[in-house]
């Protein structure tokens, strides 16, 4: 609150704030009951919910409110994980990450490889034998900078990268999927910050709108592909059903060609 200059909506709440940085060192203990009802005490201040709906401008992730309001149950000693406190709980990646599975008795290797441009210097020993690609984009990143760089929109720099990546010869012949991802908090934050705000080439009325526009961008930036071996995918990956079909469609596209 302090970076921001935003002051609670009361008072009384600054207080709690100072009793919860108090106890960061024990961030992987339980809470006692009164920290914990000072974190929701914080949390449903007016002015944090405002500065929530805002969170892209100061990097807060978007599983926040998953967490906060479930706090009660995460506190519990007897609390286990279910499968959806599992995926909330994502990272960004950072590096390389590799992970072998199977899926209709064939094997494959993954290879999660982070999107920051320090990670992209790694991108290029993995160039030789990648039967496929998929490609993530959060749409939902379309008002917000790099870190590593705050002149640089995330939005607009996804797509540089999409169009390199699909230029690139050695890829010539490989599928390449795209996820257009976040699809959910795109949505959500469309009404509090306008696209053609960041992108003023945008004339829509509608989250559809706005989406359609984005695809259009990435269509474009995979122009110079074979249709054949493009496809484009809006998801939610949070939403694990409609995931599992989407990912259905994705490897029997990968199997046909490994």
């Amino acid at each position: 609150m302090q970076e921001t200059g935003t002051a609670y909506e009361n008072p009384d709440n600054a207080r709690y704030a100072g009793k919860i940085m108090a106890e960061e060192d024990t961030q992987f203990s339980c809470f006692t009951m009164d920290v914990a009802d000072a974190i929701q005490r914080v949390w449903r201040d007016g002015a944090v919910q405002k500065l929530y709906e805002r969170r892209s401008e100061i990097n807060l992730n978007d599983s926040s409110k998953y967490f906060l309001e479930n706090l009660a149950s995460i506190n519990r000693l007897d609390f286990t994980p279910s499968p959806r406190d599992l995926i909330m709980s994502y990272v960004p990646t950072v590096g390389v990450q590799n992970v072998i599975f199977s899926v209709e008795n064939r094997v494959f290797q993954l290879f999660d490889i982070g999107g920051q441009r320090i990670d992209r210097r790694k991108w290029a020993t993995m160039y030789d034998g990648i039967d496929a690609i998929l490609f993530c984009i959060a749409v939902s990143e379309y008002n917000q900078t790099m870190i590593e760089d705050p002149e640089a929109n995330r939005l607009q720099d996804s797509l540089t990268l999409l169009e390199k990546i699909s230029n690139e010869p050695k890829f010539k012949s490989t599928p390449l999927l795209l996820f257009l991802n976040e699809i959910d908090v795109f949505r959500e934050k469309l009404p509090l910050m306008p696209l053609e705000d960041s992108l003023p080439e945008y004339k829509g009325n509608s989250a559809d709108d706005g989406l359609d526009f984005i695809e259009g961008l990435a269509k474009k930036a995979m122009e110079g592909r074979d249709e054949s071996l493009r496809r484009i995918y809006r998801t939610c990956a949070i939403d694990t059903e409609a995931m599992s079909k989407i990912l259905e469609n994705v490897f029997r596209t990968v199997l046909k060609v490994v």
